[in-house]
């Protein structure tokens, strides 16, 4: 009888179905929705990337990485399929703790101005670059996260994370803060990072959020193993 627990090996690490996605549905979605900039796109997407993960549960193995990296592998390759498809390409640690920086109004004021200048930046890098910017902005990977992905070391991961936020902060320093707010260039560099995470932001309802949740629970109970 279908079940919503799943097969043989994966049950051992798989949460629940319910469980398993609202606990990563977010990051998919944000990281589908980066390259996409196409809210049903990425709904449809977001599907099959956690119905296929469920049909395949049985595959995952623990010691290759964590469940979002395998979530993230899935994803990936779920886009490279789309855009062969529709022929279209890519859109597009030191880090700093992203999560737990405090925001003051100045930070916020600065980022709500200069989101637009921040997304020509990103859309001028390398299409690779874009991605190490989508993975830990967008999915919210660590540095050993992303690095099985991308096929590199947790240490050369994190290193080219680093060389590219501190490039891309002083090219907002120099192209954003020094028009803006020349007296303040240090204290408000800070803003660059907030300006980033906003950019990555993916706008969805909840209610939305909920209708997919409730199909793919429909599709999972009809998934025989």
């Amino acid at each position: 009888m279908p079940s919503n627990s799943p097969p043989h090996e994966g049950q051992k690490v798989f949460p629940p179905f319910e469980i398993l996605y609202d606990r990563y549905h977010m990051q998919i979605y944000r990281y589908l929705y980066t390259h996409l900039k196409n809210e049903q796109d990425t709904a449809d997407l977001l599907q099959h990337v956690f119905l296929q993960a469920w049909k395949h549960a049985q595959s995952y193995d623990p010691r290759r990485g964590s469940i979002a990296t395998w979530l993230l592998s899935i994803a990936r390759n779920r886009l490279i399929d789309f855009y062969r498809v529709s022929h279209s390409s890519l859109s597009w640690e030191t880090i700093p703790d992203i999560t737990s920086m405090e925001q003051n109004p100045e930070v916020r004021v600065i980022s709500q101005e200069t989101i637009a200048q921040v997304r020509k930046m990103l859309e001028a890098l390398h299409q690779t670059e874009q991605e190490l910017l989508a993975l830990r902005f967008a999915a919210r990977l660590s540095s050993a996260e992303i690095a099985p992905l991308i096929g590199k070391s947790e240490a050369a991961t994190k290193k080219q994370l680093t060389r590219l936020l501190h490039r891309l902060q002083e090219q907002y320093r120099r192209d954003v803060l020094e028009e803006l707010l020349p007296e303040l260039l240090e204290p408000a560099l800070p803003a660059f990072v907030e300006a980033l995470l906003q950019t990555y932001v993916a706008p969805i309802e909840s209610a939305h959020l909920n209708v997919i949740r409730q199909n793919l629970l429909k599709l999972v109970h009809t998934v025989s193993f």
